[in-house]
């Protein structure tokens, strides 16, 4: 099994640290390499053996099933994790020269996506990869990406919250409170510093629709924390209510800087 890369399921709630010492203890005598880069030629001709070891994510191949409305939650989260061919993980990197008042500029993604012999889990718990392909995601489409998931993360925490099947409300509280403290604290205004000037436009006609893809999503993303804070109120405890108010004024604040 020299120089091949194979993805592993690990143990239910096993993680990532006690995957890498089983592993160790299966191999004493290799050498863990401590990052995600692709390893260079040296360490593809080294006499020792070296393990790297990194988490990936899964890409469900059912997208269909994932994104249709009345699909219950844990049929979706079965998809998420089951039968998948493809796995991906990302490496954040700095092109250009650094803003240090506003990193989204230069922020760009490597995305390396690993294609397997066969889907997992399958009979074996760990199949080999048959290719890898790497892409370069701009600092614009990894700031459109962010954004959906976002959304998305908040407008299912939103449904599960209405169809009460959250036990507790913590969850939505917190990605309410992240999202709209990120925003008045300058994560709105950071992205319209980077992509909404006109330096940028003028720099980058091809990146019309981009742009105006990041300002819709924003937008929408205002719509749906003013649905969550409207669906939070109705079921907060009164010990949280001072919180819920705090993030009602943050909210309005937001809207003013968004234009909205």
């Amino acid at each position: 099994t020299q120089n091949k890369e194979f993805v592993c399921r690990g143990h239910d709630y096993e993680r990532l640290e006690a995957f890498q010492q089983r592993m160790l203890n299966e191999f004493p005598h290799a050498i863990a390499m401590q990052h995600a880069n692709q390893p260079d030629e040296t360490i593809f001709q080294a006499e020792a053996q070296y393990l790297q070891i990194y988490a990936v994510t899964p890409i469900p191949e059912n997208q269909e099933v994932l994104q249709r409305d009345g699909i219950p939650d844990n049929i979706k989260s079965f998809y998420k994790v089951n039968h998948i061919w493809r796995f991906r993980y990302d490496r954040p990197f700095h092109k250009g020269t650094k803003d240090k008042e506003n990193e989204f500029k230069s922020l760009w993604v490597e995305r390396t996506t690993l294609i397997l012999v066969q889907s997992l889990p399958g009979i074996s718990r760990w199949f080999e990869v048959e290719k890898r392909e790497v892409v370069e995601m701009s600092p614009l489409e990894n700031a459109i990406e962010v954004l959906e998931n976002k959304n998305q993360q908040l407008r299912t925490l939103i449904s599960q919250c209405q169809t009460r099947q959250m036990q507790n409300i913590n969850p939505l509280t917190m990605c309410l409170n992240g999202v709209i403290d990120a925003a008045v604290n300058g994560g709105v205004a950071r992205y319209q510093e980077a992509f909404f000037v006109k330096e940028y436009i003028l720099n980058h006609p091809e990146d019309g629709e981009k742009i105006t893809r990041l300002r819709e999503l924003m937008l929408e993303q205002a719509q749906i924390l003013e649905f969550g804070l409207a669906v939070h109120e109705k079921v907060v405890p009164q010990d949280m209510r001072p919180l819920h108010k705090k993030l009602v004024d943050q909210f309005f604040v937001m809207k003013s800087s968004l234009g909205i």
